[in-house]
């Protein structure tokens, strides 16, 4: 029988970059920052200090690094829905969370600094 990690739908790149997050809660848009530490066409996992509850929607950008032949970075703006919440353990010391994702847009950022 198949373990839960053979059953998933996407193909998860390994990729840690700086990521920018938010949600409502109580009517107050919550903000934070953290870092990718897998990415798909389904989702991504994040590593944060402080994040929002399983369930809750969350909207999300971050820049895919430089790819080579390609002058502009692409900025990818996403929201989604948290699917789960990991505290730290001995593998990992940091927490972070993973989000499924239901809509995405890639846009092409020219300002590169």
């Amino acid at each position: 029988m198949g373990t839960p990690e053979n059953a998933r739908k996407a193909i998860r790149f390994p990729l840690e970059v700086p990521i920018v997050f938010w949600w409502v809660d109580c009517g107050n848009e919550k903000r934070s920052e953290g870092r990718t530490r897998d990415i798909s066409e389904m989702g991504a996992f994040i590593f944060a200090p402080a994040y929002p509850p399983m369930g809750t929607q969350v909207c999300f950008n971050f820049l895919l690094p430089m790819l080579p032949g390609l002058e502009a970075k692409t900025q990818v703006d996403a929201e989604g829905q948290v699917l789960r919440v990991e505290r730290p353990s001995v593998r990992e010391k940091r927490s972070g969370f993973a989000i499924s994702t239901r809509r995405t847009l890639l846009r092409i950022n020219n300002d590169t600094h």
